[in-house]
């Protein structure tokens, strides 16, 4: 029943963590001097795209998918690397998969 939950949760690591790793090394940069401090806003901007695209691709993961992924996000949260903003923007699968539930209920 869950044959891709092992892929969202993966998936959500991955997002997460590599979205972690990337800020801290731009911080480093823009700390240093290598890079000027505007790439910062360049970064979020590029993030915010992302998580765009990625919202549009939502309704055709599968369940078991977006289970995963969901799970994913709420241990991560629970280790404090996302604030509330990011728990918030990251819980939008919730949506789809609560959809999906009362379609298959009531259909």
């Amino acid at each position: 029943m869950l044959d891709k939950f092992d892929y969202g949760l993966n998936r959500a690591f991955s997002e997460i963590i590599g979205g972690l790793v990337a800020s801290i090394l731009l911080s480093i940069f823009v700390s240093t001097g290598l890079i000027p401090s505007y790439f910062i806003w360049l970064f979020h901007l590029l993030n915010i795209v992302d998580m765009i695209f990625l919202i549009q691709k939502m309704p055709y993961w599968a369940t078991s998918y977006s289970v995963g992924w969901l799970f994913g996000v709420i241990i991560l949260a629970n280790t404090g690397l996302l604030t509330i903003i990011d728990i918030m923007i990251n819980l939008i699968p919730l949506v789809f998969f609560v959809y999906r539930l009362l379609k298959k209920i009531y259909l």
